[in-house]
């Protein structure tokens, strides 16, 4: 039989970095009065990372949080997805796994913070594994991306601008979901929050370490460190803007109560500082 892998002996984290793409500064900043009259005439570029955490817990062994853009992207996404959404730097979710020692199938659970097709692109690779079973989303959220990507004729494959890549998550044999509602206590030390704005579900987590102490993951709840503020900036790609604010202040109050770190999900600055695996933060 083969060994089982050790489980971590006390609750750490890393940062798996999957590369950076153009996406659009309206998206995410409210853009200035000048900055529209140029937007308006070609829309200004925004670059940003994208990246998953891998939670390493005691108990609950390998939890990924997010499942990143699409390993085979370049031949899976829709054209016009591709040309607009250029990738400009790319690593492999398999890639950054297996520099850990680990592979698909030693991930126990997996959690979306949303459907997107930059967290949530690689769910195929999970088909018919342990983490596969069970991926964890807000019902709020599968009712909203099962709904947005099943409106349109099927066959035909093209972004649609709300976020959602239809086959990314519908119909993988080997995949189901268990819908959360609300906030929801996996550990301790590891908590899920649903912060509505973005898109109705979007999901984030909180780990607790002995070391590095808290550790809030807002996902797209707070894309940068304008949003964040004080005063918090709204971004332009945002479904709900007085739950968006909402949910900001809802991860500032976890980050100020515990002393704790936010890590934004698209801020090109901050990520520079950011410890990526194989380092954890412990």
């Amino acid at each position: 039989g083969v060994m089982k892998k050790e489980r971590a002996e006390r609750t750490r984290f890393a940062i798996l970095d999957l590369g950076d793409f153009d996406a659009y500064k309206a998206e995410h900043v409210t853009l200035t009065e000048q900055e529209q009259r140029e937007d308006t005439k070609r829309k200004i570029p925004w670059s940003i990372p994208c990246y998953c955490v891998l939670v390493q817990h005691p108990i609950l062994g390998n939890v990924l949080y997010d499942t990143g853009i699409d390993d085979g992207y370049e031949l899976r996404w829709p054209k016009n997805l591709l040309e607009e959404y250029p990738v400009k730097r790319f690593h492999r979710l398999k890639d950054r796994l297996g520099e850990l020692g680990l592979c698909v199938d030693d991930i126990d659970r997996i959690i979306l913070s949303h459907m997107h097709f930059d967290h949530a692109g690689n769910l195929r690779l999970f088909c018919g594994t342990r983490a596969g079973k069970g991926v964890l989303i807000q019902e709020e959220e599968a009712r909203h991306g099962f709904t947005l990507s099943n409106i349109h004729d099927c066959q035909e494959v093209r972004y649609r601008y709300d976020g959602y890549v239809r086959h990314e998550f519908n119909g993988l044999d080997g995949i189901s979901f268990r819908l959360l509602k609300g906030d929801t206590s996996l550990a301790e030390d590891l908590e899920l929050i649903h912060l509505p704005g973005h898109t109705p579900g979007t999901m984030g987590l909180v780990v607790r370490t002995e070391y590095f102490g808290t550790a809030v993951f807002p996902s797209d709840a707070v894309y940068n460190a304008f949003n964040y503020g004080p005063p918090s900036v709204l971004p332009g790609m945002c479904a709900r803007p007085e739950e968006y604010r909402a949910s900001i202040e809802k991860c500032r109050r976890i980050a100020e109560r515990e002393n704790g770190a936010v890590f934004f999900s698209h801020d090109a600055a901050d990520y520079r500082i950011y410890k990526k695996s194989p380092e954890w933060y412990d």
